[in-house]
Parts: C-alpha cells; structure tokens; sequence
C-alpha cells in the first residue's frame, strides 16, 4: 500500500510540474500574441497613411482587427461569421478581475465587432445558463475549468 501511494505522490508532483511548464508557455505565448497585434495595428496604419499620402485607393478604409481567437476582420463581408459567444468566453477569460457590461460592449467595439447592446446581456445569460460565467455583485467573471463541478464522477 505504501508504495503505491509514493508512486501517486510522485506522480502528483511531476503533474504539477508539467502543468506550471506549459503555464509559463502560455503566458510567453499570450505576451507574444499581443506584441504581434500591436505591430500588426502598426503597420496596418502606416500602411493606410501611406496609401492614403500617394492616393491610392485601399478600399474601405478600415484596418482590419485582431481578435484574440486569431481570426482576422472588421465585422462585415467575408468575416461577419465570427461566434461573437466564442469571442465573448475569450474575453472574459482574458480579464479574470471581471467586467461590467459596458467593458464587454466596448471590448467588442475594439475588436471592431458590431453588436448591439441587448445581445450584450442575452450573451452574458447564456454564458451564465452554460457555467462559462458566474456573477458576484455587478460584476461577470469567467468559471474556470478547476470550478466547475466534475459530473463524471460517480456519487
């Protein structure tokens, strides 16, 4: 019995290891993510300045905006299928110290999304009936997968 329960603490530990690894991975993953974004702005302004300075047409005019699911677009044409519920779990779980509607609507708006301020709140419900969020006084915060309850144990 002893030593399978030295083989379980090991494994713990090693678990554990691994997961801090792949943590720190992401983090340095997330931080290159939006050095690469905000380059990206960058250079789609200079580019439209510099269109704009030799009179060249560049079509609608808008640069077009970096999600953080990697899909690129302004919300409209080839790009308007974007799941603005997939959008939203991403978000929220970007900004773990919670938000107020009004933060969601405006992260929308930054990511040059078009929504309109009731699909705001039948978002933050079906995220709520879905357990992918949980409210505590105004605020929404995201329920991370250690919260949720594990329904396949067996009671």
């Amino acid at each position: 019995m002893g030593d399978f329960i030295n083989y379980l603490q090991q494994r713990l530990e090693h678990t554990k290891q691994a997961l801090q690894v792949v943590n720190e991975r992401i983090q340095k993953a997330a931080v290159e993510r939006d050095m690469l974004t905000a380059d990206l702005e960058g250079y789609e302004r200079t580019l439209a300045a510099e269109l704009r300075l030799h009179g060249i047409d560049a079509g609608d005019g808008q640069p077009e905006a970096v999600r953080p699911n990697g899909a690129i677009g302004n919300g409209t044409g080839e790009h308007a299928e974007i799941n603005k519920a997939e959008f939203a779990r991403c978000f929220f779980r970007d900004n773990p110290n919670g938000l107020l509607p009004r933060d969601i609507l405006r992260g929308f708006e930054k990511a040059g999304i078009p929504i309109g301020r009731p699909y705001i709140y039948a978002l933050v419900q079906r995220l709520q009936k879905q357990g992918a969020i949980r409210q505590r006084r105004d605020k929404w915060y995201p329920v991370l997968e250690s919260d949720k309850p594990d329904l396949t144990s067996e009671v």
